[in-house]
């Protein structure tokens, strides 16, 4: 039998629950979740791309890094060896890996090329952006446009 505190814990469950770093990972975990959700379900200020895939980033690390800390309270208890341990993590954090990984591949190191929501709608907003951006100018400027031919 466990005891933590001397509170007999029957559950593994609840010896994991109650680890002081498993509680301040879930903590944070949570807290990076309800920025998410507040972000996301802001539709009166739009979707800030950059600031939502920024949160979630921070979400999943956060969570990898609860996996970590209830993975240390099973090496602490003899239930999950070291080895265990750090392939658990290291499944958790698949990009980290590649990352750490010094011989990588032409097709490893070219960036994603798919077409997606926000490329297309980031791509129509640049355009749209220089295209006052120019017309600004030539206003400015006094540029007139070549009148057409009839």
């Amino acid at each position: 039998m466990l005891t933590a505190g001397g509170t007999l814990v029957n559950d593994l469950g609840d010896a994991i629950a109650r680890d002081p770093e498993v509680r301040q990972a879930r903590t944070i975990a949570e807290v990076a979740r309800t920025r998410l959700v507040s972000c996301v379900s802001r539709p009166e200020d739009g979707l800030d791309l950059a600031e939502a895939q920024q949160m979630l980033d921070a979400l999943r690390n956060a969570q990898a890094l609860a996996g970590d800390a209830e993975d240390r309270v099973l090496v602490h208890r003899g239930l999950l060896t070291s080895a265990e341990a750090d392939k658990r993590a290291a499944g958790r954090r698949p990009a980290a890996t590649r990352r750490a990984a010094p011989e990588r591949t032409v097709a490893a190191r070219r960036p994603d090329r798919r077409l997606s929501a926000a490329r297309v709608i980031a791509g129509a907003l640049t355009v749209l952006a220089l295209g006052v951006v120019g017309a600004a100018f030539a206003q400015r400027f006094g540029v007139r446009l070549p009148l057409t031919r009839r």
